[in-house]
């Protein structure tokens, strides 16, 4: 099914249907029931472990989560911060939150404590999971930002005085047996989930996602294969919710591992498992071709890989379609607001993202916020069916993100061609999306500009040499004089200072440029995009 434009309005529309289950119900409530309806069904699979949990020991495990949380006071609107990787207990938190009508926010367990602390400033949540490994900093932002302090427990044994553990959630307790997940009113104000998005302006907002939102989701398709499913990404990651959602509500085996990416993990993963639908970001994808394994590798069982979350080059696609005897791969496109945007279940032309997805409507805007037609580029202005619910206490963004009809801004360049097919050709925002992680150019601004001997300073992303990612780097102008001294100020002196402060994924990989002067606005101000011009006429 093809996007269909109407030229009256000026508007693509995605194919529009009901959803087949009721998003008007809330999520708890329909996953207690779809987990109700096969028990012996495997549902989720640790590979770390090999062991398998059935639809019907989740379902108890989410009950009790529930039961206990209500026990000790959390009631629907409070807020939960989630810093956890993929476990086996992750799923039953989440889900067992969302039954009480708890808002939960997931954190990357990678964050150093100035990002946790950022969001838990906003949520002021009551409630934080973390793992182990990162039990410290989470206690130490839980302590820094939230206000009336907080419940914390890990993903593991519990440390006396530091935190408890959450298999106290995951004890037998009385009511279990004749549980039964209450109504929480309109689903479609009710807040799930606050992700983290970053903006131009510095550090991540927080948006807020409702209940329909996620049930209304028609991405989760079972037309082409309802086998086991996997992807690395932990609940931090839109793709990593999709993940657990498709697995929840089609009663699909999901894949988990903890330990981080590796080629031969991967393929280790699929042919163990007969993996079915995959979802990676393109450098995964990059360093998999480069591997001597891959040639030879069973990759007989994958149905759909999807790639995303960065620029994918049409070469990727088209070398690692090759290794596919019975599936397709494809780059998809999505945001945290609308969720995806375009179907991932259909093969597209070369360098296109494919046709809206199902509920979707896209208009393109020119620079005059002029609706455009077939064909013509312009910013990619966008509405679900079930919109994000704005941005967390921030009305003002909120007020900037949306149209005055009520589309969604996605600071995206792009075009719709005569067959329906999108393509993303350029970002109006300047955020650098490096391995599917967000990188502010602003946030690693401030902490450069701080540095003596820094006159100004522009950060930029510059593609990775294989075109799977963007890397961010600086471009400085110095003062004169150098460092503060006779000692002009160097490449590794900028490149240790922001390793110091900032976690792994936000590291100048794109290194240090210097210049004698920067393009400016007649206001005073960098013109970033001349600055990215530059660069790239000097290399």
């Amino acid at each position: 099914m093809q996007s269909h434009y109407n030229p009256t309005e000026q508007t693509w529309y995605g194919e529009c249907l009901p959803s087949v289950l009721n998003p008007a119900a809330g999520i708890g409530r329909i996953v207690l029931d779809v987990l109700a309806r096969s028990p012996d069904r495997v549902i989720q699979i640790n590979a770390d472990t090999g062991r398998q949990t059935t639809c019907g020991e989740m379902r108890r495990r989410i009950i009790r989560v529930a039961l206990h949380l209500r026990r000790l006071g959390y009631r629907r609107g409070d807020f939960v911060s989630l810093a956890c990787g993929n476990g086996e207990q992750v799923v039953p938190v989440l889900i067992g939150c969302w039954v009480l009508g708890l808002a939960v926010n997931p954190l990357a367990p990678v964050f150093e404590k100035a990002d946790l602390v950022h969001m838990m400033k906003q949520t002021q949540s009551g409630l934080v999971f973390c793992d182990p490994a990162n039990a410290g900093v989470v206690r130490e932002a839980v302590h820094e930002a939230i206000t009336h302090g907080a419940q914390l427990f890990a993903m593991g044994p519990a440390t006396e005085g530091v935190h408890r553990s959450v298999d106290e959630l995951l004890e037998p307790i009385d009511g279990e047996e004749c549980f039964r997940a209450e109504y929480l009113g309109d689903a479609s104000k009710l807040l799930a989930m606050v992700l983290c998005s970053s903006g131009t302006t510095g550090l991540p907002k927080g948006v807020c996602l409702s209940h329909a939102h996620f049930v209304d989701g028609m991405v989760f398709s079972t037309d082409v294969s309802d086998g086991p499913i996997f992807n690395f990404s932990s609940l931090f990651w839109a793709t990593g919710i999709f993940a657990v959602m498709t697995s929840l509500l089609h009663s699909r085996p999901r894949v988990l591992t903890s330990k981080p990416y590796q080629p031969d993990l991967l393929l280790d993963l699929i042919e163990k498992y007969r993996i079915e639908n995959l979802f990676t970001p393109p450098s995964y994808v990059s360093t998999l071709l480069a591997h001597p394994r891959t040639a030879r590798a069973d990759l007989s069982s994958v149905r759909q890989w999807q790639l995303g979350g960065s620029r994918v080059p049409t070469e990727m696609t088209q070398r690692l379609q090759k290794l596919l005897p019975q599936g397709h791969t494809r780059s998809i496109y999505g945001s945290s607001e609308i969720g995806f945007i375009t179907r991932n279940d259909v093969t597209v032309q070369p360098g296109s993202v494919g046709p809206l997805t199902t509920n979707v409507q896209c208009r393109v805007m020119d620079e005059d916020g002029q609706r455009v037609g077939v064909g013509v580029a312009g910013e990619l202005v966008l509405r679900h069916r079930y919109m994000f619910l704005g941005y967390l206490h921030n009305p003002e963004a909120t007020a900037n993100a949306l149209t005055e009809d009520g589309f969604f801004r996605s600071g995206d360049i792009g075009y719709i061609d005569a067959d329906g097919s999108l393509y993303v050709v350029d970002r109006i925002k300047d955020i650098i999306k490096y391995n599917n992680y967000q990188v502010s150019p602003s946030d690693l601004e401030c902490i450069i500009q701080r540095m003596d001997g820094v006159k100004q300073v522009c950060v930029i992303g510059v593609p990775a040499p294989d075109g799977s990612s963007d890397l961010p780097m600086a471009v400085v102008e110095r003062k004169v004089g150098g460092g503060g001294g006779a000692t002009p100020l160097r490449e590794e002196d900028i490149v240790r200072h922001v390793e110091g402060q900032v976690a792994d994924f936000k590291r100048l990989r794109g290194g240090v440029r210097f210049v004698d002067s920067f393009p400016m606005t007649p206001s005073g101000k960098i013109l970033r995009r001349a600055v990215k011009q530059m660069i790239n006429e000097l290399n």
